[in-house]
């Protein structure tokens, strides 16, 4: 098939497949680049986030908690000596900067209706409490959105008994605002729940596809430049002194004796119009032998 294509056409064949291998790699091979800088990007926010609510939560229990125990230890004041609630809180006043994110603290068994756990997070409590692992980390989809998420357990301690054994041993308020059907029952070391938080891959997945379309672009657009110059370089080099020396062949073969071949080039196909010259003064000579 190749051998019935000129010699400009066979190059642009051959470049053109050259062109068509590098998109797939390319495609292909950035798209994994990238995929992989999103999911770090997506690490990197989830576990700054997961840091942030951490520290807040050791600060009031190293702090604040102990502080409003020793002076008003009747006090009833969820928001500054429990855990859970001031998580809750912070993430909500974050949330307002950062509405795409999640943050969840869920359980089976809540005292709060509002944090009780879905299948999914059913499950990963289930595999803390068989201790398959410490904290779990990946993608999974939620609400038909993409999140990169992360979990770790919620054990029952000693501060959480005091309130979650039984509605009797309870704060009374806490009892008269949540109830008795829930969020009783708890046993020390037992994992009661899990903290989950939920970070959206659509951005960072947008910015792939946008990246990866610019850098496909670019080697397209570069490709075609490369194209032309080819192209333009075929046709002045090679393309253009064949058919002169094709024309001139022609000519000679009808009896014109006085064309020359001429290629301007320092090439082989100046090595190759030298030898049709050649060929010629033997023609001429042989020409003038058998008129004698």
């Amino acid at each position: 098939m190749m051998g019935n294509l000129t010699i400009r056409k066979r190059i642009m064949v051959i470049l053109t497949s050259v062109y068509m291998i590098s998109l797939v790699v390319a495609i292909v091979g950035g798209y994994f680049v990238l995929k992989q800088e999103a999911t770090r990007e997506a690490i990197e926010k989830t576990e700054l986030f997961a840091a942030v609510m951490s520290a807040n939560q050791l600060y009031m229990a190293q702090n604040i908690r102990p502080e409003i125990k020793n002076r008003l230890p009747d006090l009833y004041f969820p928001e500054a000596t429990v855990g859970i609630q001031m998580l809750v809180e912070t993430a909500e006043l974050i949330q307002q900067s950062y509405p795409e994110f999640l943050f969840r603290v869920v359980s089976p068994n809540p005292l709060n209706p509002g944090n009780l756990s879905d299948s999914f997070e059913n499950q990963l409590i289930s595999d803390f409490n068989s201790r398959r692992y410490q904290h779990w980390e990946g993608f999974v989809e939620k609400n038909g959105k993409n999140y990169y998420a992360a979990a770790i357990p919620i054990e029952a301690r000693g501060g959480c008994i005091w309130c979650h054994s039984t509605p009797d041993a309870a704060h009374p308020e806490m009892v008269e605002e949540y109830g008795t059907e829930s969020g009783y029952g708890y046993k020390l070391g037992e994992v009661v729940g899990a903290r989950v938080i939920y970070v959206p891959t659509a951005k960072a997945e947008e910015l792939v596809r946008k990246k990866l379309v610019i850098f496909v672009s670019t080697l397209s657009v570069l490709f075609l430049i490369a194209f032309v110059l080819i192209d333009r370089v075929i046709i002045r080099s090679v393309v253009q002194p064949i058919e002169e020396l094709t024309r001139v062949a022609t000519d000679i073969s009808k009896g014109r004796m006085d064309r020359e071949f001429e290629v301007k080039s320092n090439d082989e196909i100046r090595a190759l119009a030298d030898a049709f010259n050649r060929m010629k003064v033997s023609l001429e000579k042989a020409i003038s032998l058998i008129k004698r």
